[in-house]
């Protein structure tokens, strides 16, 4: 379970060899899980608290291909890069 950023007392983290779609899991005071495409909430999960949704949302559109990039190393068995953090 690569940790790839944390920020806001939040770690964005990825699984190797986790199941479709493309998402990362956040894990801290909240858990949930995002899709990497939309920030779309995996089916069944609880949304985030709006102020730590909307930084996860920033942080996502400015690293998106960084982070499918780690997604998709992941699954290759591969360790992702690091992502900076929103702040």
């Amino acid at each position: 379970m690569p940790r790839i950023s944390k920020f806001g007392g939040m770690t964005i983290v990825l699984y190797y060899n986790d199941h479709e779609p493309p998402h990362f899991h956040i894990v801290g005071e909240h858990k949930t899980r995002m899709e990497i495409s939309n920030g779309a909430y995996l089916k069944g999960d609880t949304p985030l608290p709006i102020s730590k949704e909307k930084d996860v949302l920033v942080w996502l559109s400015k690293w998106r291909n960084d982070i499918m990039k780690g997604w998709n190393d992941c699954r290759e068995g591969k360790v992702p890069d690091k992502i900076p953090p929103l702040y």
